[in-house]
């Protein structure tokens, strides 16, 4: 995709009742902005990290059963932001960024915690300055960190990401 492009990024997916927690990404990638479903790159650890954390059943369902079982769990999944420009699917080449209505969603649907996927405080802050929020700063779970690359810290990881879905756990996660 060439860089002056401006992408258009993905509409939240929110649960019907109130929001848990939201899970906040940067922008999709290159293949999930094509395929238009969060997280889609196969290297990704998004989706296998909420099998371990009882949010989702099966990494292989089809992409709407994911989705209606973390809309059932109270879970919401946005990015922050809206629109970009970037050539490929690296963080490090967004420009001209647009914020979503972060601000919005937590006046109209909160308070509930702020999960940023790949510890995005800087950005978070520049981006909504003045928000007052509880952020929660987690390992990204894009392949690129290295915390995925051994047993022991993929381990570490997915368990700081369970600790954080189950902050003010009033819906069950599923039986194991």
């Amino acid at each position: 995709m060439p860089s002056n492009d401006l992408l258009q990024g993905l509409p939240p997916i929110l649960p019907d009742g109130p929001i848990r927690a939201l899970i906040l990404g940067s922008f999709p990638s290159v293949k999930s902005l094509e395929s238009q479903q969060y997280y889609n790159h196969p290297q990704n650890w998004f989706w296998r990290v909420l099998q371990h954390c009882g949010i989702v059943e099966d990494t292989t369902a089809p992409y709407e059963e994911r989705v209606e079982q973390v809309r059932a769990r109270n879970i919401a999944i946005w990015d922050l932001y809206e629109q970009v420009r970037r050539e490929g699917s690296g963080d490090d080449k967004i420009r001209d960024a647009v914020p979503n209505g972060i601000g919005v969603l937590l006046e109209s649907r909160g308070p509930f915690p702020i999960l940023l996927n790949g510890r995005r405080l800087r950005e978070f802050r520049r981006a909504f300055p003045g928000l007052e929020a509880d952020l929660i700063a987690l390992p990204s779970t894009s392949p690129r960190p290295l915390h995925w690359n051994t047993e022991e810290s993929r381990f570490a990881a997915k368990n700081e990401w369970c600790s954080a879905l189950s902050r003010n756990r009033d819906v069950p996660t599923i039986a194991r």
